[in-house]
């Protein structure tokens, strides 16, 4: 899998692996959000964020309904207001109760979200439907960002420094990348070189 597509709403994010890196759009309500993320800035650090709703504040804007249609009860029985009028003055009893779900609607809503660690943001909607999707992404991101390396580094470049060659050749092996014999065969194969070339 080298694409994902997940949407929230009008919220849209697309990720896209590419040779050399994440390509990540975001499409808000009035917003566009587009960058690729270099391998070399992709980190394997994996953080998982859970908001939960807030109960208390959701009785709450229950609470202030509810005192909306008693009160609106009391000022039609007090006052012996016709229908049209009762509806007036419920609509108008029915602001409070407005104006707090208006405020507050991020807070009524379960969020769960993941992110991959790295210079630029990664994330990803992380419910309970979309987990399993999310985690073979991210694999699958490692997994290209370690065929890449082993593609760009695992190998003899007449071209680059012998010394700089196994530098990069220790990285690959202790990032786990390649094998300890993997590792000394391609050392083994420069220092050949090395001595070839009389350096």
């Amino acid at each position: 899998m080298k694409a994902l597509t997940q949407k929230n709403g009008r919220n849209t994010s697309y990720f896209e692996i590419k040779e050399d890196g994440v390509f990540v759009k975001n499409s808000f309500t009035k917003e566009l959000h587009e960058y690729k993320v270099h391998f070399a800035d992709i980190y394997d650090d994996e953080t998982v964020f859970r908001k939960t709703k807030d109960w208390v504040l959701l009785a709450i804007a229950v609470s202030v309904v509810f005192n909306s249609i008693l009160l609106t009860i009391v000022i039609n029985q007090t006052y012996h207001l016709s229908a049209s009028s009762g509806m007036v003055v419920f609509v108008i009893a029915l602001f409070p109760s407005l104006i707090v779900t208006g405020l507050c609607n991020n807070e009524f809503k379960a969020v769960s979200s993941k992110s991959l660690a790295a210079a630029k943001p990664i994330n990803f909607s992380y419910s309970k439907k979309e987990m399993e999707e999310v985690d073979a992404f991210i694999d699958e991101i490692k997994k290209c960002r370690k065929d890449y390396y082993l593609k760009e580094y695992y190998r003899v470049d007449n071209l680059i420094p012998i010394h700089t060659q196994i530098a990069r050749i220790h990285w690959l092996y202790e990032s786990k990348y390649i094998s300890e014999s993997d590792a000394q065969f391609i050392i083994d194969e420069l220092e050949t070189q090395r001595i070839i070339k009389g350096l």
